[in-house]
């Protein structure tokens, strides 16, 4: 199977058939003339439907039903007579309505394939919100620049998908100290410290000949299978740790504000320490920030926003069910049959030739009985760490032009206990949510606190956990956010919290060097297939859609091109 490069991976969505079509299928406002148009807005991953101020509740995650039934599945279909007849035959059913799962439906469209996502709006870690017209993300929010000329550039020219969004070409700024450097890369925190220097120059020199794979390969993920040197780069990189692979480039321990700044970058990026991610994809995620990105209204909602709106144009209605949360899939000779529960409670059976999981692969393992012990264990090796995004409503103009200001604190991290570094630091980026939309009605900051240790996920599922928060959230809004940006207290309108339990996969150490990835891509039985960013615990833009690609080649070949 053909596995496609991460940098390639816009041109050849286009080369091998995938049209990811962004004409507007679903307009902006939504004027609601036709069911269709009503029944979009409800779906979307981007809910316009909120007032002025939203209650003060945790939004993206909803985990109370899927608990109650997965994390005890023998009880409860011990409650249940019997699993449901298939009242319905498919030839493909997806399970789950995220990233992953549309674009695979997507090029199999033509098969008719029945999407089951358990929220009620599609999206899955890609969800975004509306306010005052400003579009902005709870989760993913750009996708890397295409190559000029490449073919999905000449594709996004052609639907004038570039004039949506927003070139970011320039360096991030980063704050320390409660100063803002805008040429961090070159040194400039450092001011005349020469040793410093030299540090910064010879990272910044690598990761720049990675990105543009001069004289140093360029660590794609997904493996290629036709370019061996990289494969063993990849590997090689993949049997220690981001952090201990760029002290082996300086010759030493980093210098405090490079260490801190790695370190806030893989909470971010990753929801875990710099010593916990693999050098492989510390490399892949870092070297590429040394490119050009593209910025969406609604971030990468706004990618799926219009998948599903091609859906819709394409497909049968009920071919797009949320609100569907599948509980068993049971695998036979001649096929599969996925149970699920709709938004009414009703135990539903469909009798599908093929299942396609675009869903976590601890959830994978719960659904499916009868995985081969090598399988579950290496799902055991997963991990996923809790994740937290707020939106900041602003009643003013945009600051001054940046899209992510990294929060350094004080530039002097200490990563003996990470547990206590990130609980003091909190918040790690400022986003500027409208950096690709103009509005003169307001501004949204979209802030990032990655929460990389093991047992944040039940401190977000805590009921009481709401209020201590949204009162951390505000603390450093105001102390040290607000003045950054020279933004007074008075501007904040509203303040919207996401919950995220686990969106990140763990990308760890010999994952990928152990055969671990292997394991968990292999199709089941032939009948049920994996497309998910877990797929490579490599929690990417590029990872959900070239793995829904190669899949959805394969199997269009088995349903018959």
């Amino acid at each position: 199977m053909e596995k496609l490069h991460r940098r390639q991976v816009l041109k050849l969505l286009s080369a091998g058939g995938v049209s990811l079509y962004f004409a507007p299928y679903i307009s902006r406002a939504y004027a609601a003339e036709s069911p269709i148009d009503r029944w979009l807005a409800s779906v979307s991953p981007i809910d316009r439907s909120l007032a002025e101020k939203a209650p003060a509740v945790f939004f993206a995650d909803d985990p109370v039903r899927a608990h109650a039934i997965l994390w005890d599945k023998k009880a409860f279909l011990a409650k249940q007579a019997a699993l449901p007849a298939p009242a319905e035959k498919a030839k493909v059913v997806i399970i789950g309505g995220g990233m992953a799962g549309l674009l695979t439906a997507f090029q199999l469209r033509k098969h008719k394939p029945i999407v089951l996502e358990q929220a009620a709006r599609f999206g899955g870690n890609c969800k975004g919100q509306s306010w005052r017209g400003i579009d902005y993300a709870l989760g993913a929010a750009y996708i890397c620049e295409p190559e000029e000329e490449s073919d999905i550039s000449v594709l996004l020219k052609e639907l004038g998908v570039l004039e949506k969004g927003k070139i970011k070409e320039e360096e991030d700024p980063v704050a320390i100290g409660g100063k803002v450097f805008n040429a961090f890369w070159s040194g400039e925190s450092v001011g005349d410290d020469q040793a410093a220097k030299q540090q910064f120059d010879t990272l910044r020199s690598y990761f720049e000949k990675v990105n543009e794979a001069e004289e140093i390969s360029y660590p794609d993920i997904p493996l290629p299978e036709d370019d061996e040197e990289v494969r063993q780069f990849v590997h090689e990189l993949d049997g220690t740790n981001f952090r201990a692979h760029l002290e082996s480039l300086v010759g030493g321990k980093l210098h405090p504000h490079i260490e801190t700044a790695i370190e806030h970058y893989c909470w971010s990026s990753f929801g875990a320490s710099a010593a916990e991610i693999s050098a492989a994809c510390g490399l892949n995620f870092y070297a590429a920030e040394f490119s050009n990105l593209v910025v969406f209204p609604g971030g990468n909602a706004g990618i799926i926003e219009r998948v599903v709106g091609r859906l819709a144009s394409e497909l049968p209605r009920e071919c797009l069910r949320t609100n569907a949360l599948v509980y068993d899939v049971k695998v036979s000779a001649d096929g599969a049959t996925v149970s699920y529960q709709d938004e009414s409670g009703k135990s539903v059976a469909i009798k599908a030739d093929y299942v396609v999981m675009a869903c976590p692969k601890f959830v994978a393992a719960k659904l499916v009985d009868n995985f081969e012990p090598e399988r579950l264990q290496a799902i055991a090796k997963l991990r996923y760490h809790g994740y937290l995004v707020a939106n900041v409503l602003l009643n003013c103009k945009s600051p001054d032009p940046f899209y992510d200001l990294y929060l350094m604190g004080e530039g002097n991290i200490d990563t003996s206990d990470v547990v206590a570094a990130t609980k003091k630091q909190k918040v790690t980026d400022v986003i500027l949510a409208n950096y690709a939309q103009k509005s003169d009605k307001g501004t949204v900051l979209t802030l990032y606190r990655g929460m990389p240790y093991p047992a944040s996920r039940a401190e977000l599922y805590l009921p009481d956990a709401y209020p201590g928060i949204r009162s951390q959230f505000q603390e450093q809004i105001e102390r040290e956010i607000l003045p950054l940006l020279k933004l007074k207290k008075e501007d904040v309108v509203d303040l919207r919290i996401a919950r995220w339990g686990h969106p990140l996969p763990v990308a760890a150490p010999g994952l990928i060097k152990d055969g671990v990835v292997d394991i968990l891509r292999k199709p089941f039985q032939d009948r049920v297939y994996f497309v998910e960013q877990d797929n490579w615990a490599l929690p990417a833009f590029e990872t959900s859609a070239t793995e829904a690609i190669s899949w959805s080649a394969e199997l269009s070949k088995k349903l018959g091109a």
